[in-house]
């Protein structure tokens, strides 16, 4: 997450566990574990507050961050980088924070692990609605026609679902491997997310679902991603007096060819509308602006609104648009003089949701809202380990359907 993205004042609490070899990360941000205020409101229907994430599977995907970059976080210049890295967050200068290959790893291995397993819970609570734009091989719905009902089983064995991820970087790549690994392994095992007692069987994913990223921001992800993407599928290192047993059992979290990255370093400010279909093609997909949104209002408001303007005209009846970002006050952006502020979820409406009236009809919204949180937390298991400390986090979410 470069310049499209966003690191706000108010980015969580540490509450990490540090490795018994190693002392943690102790600098200005750390902060004892604060709980979560109760209480919180429930969400409209479609995404769970609580979804069942396999603390097993958490710990895989903190172990990819590990494995991939053991000289960073042994390094013994990893507290300066890390200093040099959120000072740069702080004052909004993303063109150095994200200026170097050693910055881009040091942001991965400390800031973007946390953001991976949040993002991972996001898309098991909304399954139910991904499952409706993983596309056949074939020809399973040409015509992208979706419906609010829990999606029935028009997937092929070969079943590929399209993001395209605006601001995305190291977090969306683990997110989405670790996604692919839980709706091979797990789903069947969840309960349903709409509080029945049924559940999501595997088979509506089909029996080889696949992912294809595109991922959108100034920053060069490329090498940082390659090297994420190798540890999603490759075995990692064992020791030499693991047991038989252990290297029977070690394998990769996902299969080799089952994800695919696409990476555009562009400024997702100047996107073309030109651009952006080229971007979308012709069938219905994913598109996140995850922790991203809100940093693009507080660039510019107008061209905040004519990117989202030129996504909705690219995009195909049933796309997903999904929204991500800091609750509260802190998703208020200045409007005019400054005397005003609206907050970033009734820009975001006022945009995707307002229709227009011509010759005494009203015009139909472009998008359809089906799922909306106004403030959720969520929260690391306090068995996880990992060498440095990692954060709670604190978000607000929407899911749009283009109409």
């Amino acid at each position: 997450m470069g310049k499209n993205g966003k690191y706000g004042k108010d980015y969580g609490k540490v509450v990490g566990k540090e490795a018994s070899n190693r002392p943690g990360w102790r600098g200005p941000g750390y902060i004892k574990k604060v709980e979560a205020p109760s209480g919180s409101k429930k969400p409209k229907e479609g995404h769970s507050l609580e979804p069942v994430i396999p603390v097993e599977l958490q710990q895989l995907l903190l172990n990819i961050f590990k494995d991939t970059f053991p000289e960073v976080l042994n390094s013994d210049s990893l507290q300066s980088l890390l200093q040099d890295v959120k000072a740069a967050l702080y004052e909004r200068d993303f063109n150095r924070a994200f200026g170097k290959e050693e910055y881009l790893e040091a942001y991965s291995i400390r800031w973007s692990p946390s953001r991976a397993l949040c993002y991972l819970s996001v898309l098991i609570g909304l399954q139910k609605h991904l499952v409706q734009v993983f596309q056949s091989s074939g020809n399973s719905d040409p015509q992208g026609k979706t419906t609010d009902a829990p999606a029935v089983a028009v997937t092929a064995p070969n079943s590929i679902l399209s993001a395209l991820c605006f601001g995305g970087g190291a977090a969306e790549v683990v997110a989405f491997g670790g996604f692919l690994r839980f709706i091979c392994n797990g789903s069947a095992l969840l309960p349903d997310l709409t509080d029945s007692d049924s559940a999501l069987p595997k088979s509506l994913f089909g029996d080889n679902p696949q992912i294809s990223l595109h991922l959108v921001d100034t920053a060069q992800w490329g090498d940082v991603v390659a090297k994420l993407c190798n540890g999603l599928t490759t075995p990692p290192l064992l020791s030499k007096y693991a047991s038989a047993a252990a290297k029977a059992a070690n394998s990769s979290l996902i299969p080799s060819g089952v994800i695919t990255t696409n990476i555009s370093s562009d400024d997702v400010l100047a996107l073309s509308q030109t651009q952006l279909k080229a971007m979308v093609g012709q069938r219905p997909m994913l598109c996140t602006l995850l922790f991203t949104l809100n940093e693009l209002y507080t660039t510019s408001i107008g061209k905040t609104t004519e990117f989202l303007m030129n996504l909705t005209s690219a995009t195909q009846s049933g796309t997903l648009l999904l929204i991500v970002d800091s609750p509260g006050s802190y998703s208020e952006t200045t409007v005019g003089s400054g005397a005003k502020k609206y907050p970033m979820q009734w820009l975001l409406d006022h945009t995707l949701l307002k229709t227009e009236k011509s010759r005494g009809q009203e015009s139909t919204a472009n998008w359809v809202k089906i799922v909306s949180e106004d403030s959720h937390w969520f929260r690391l298991p306090d068995d996880l380990r990992y060498p440095i400390s990692l954060e709670n986090m604190r978000y607000q979410l929407h899911l749009y359907r283009r109409a």
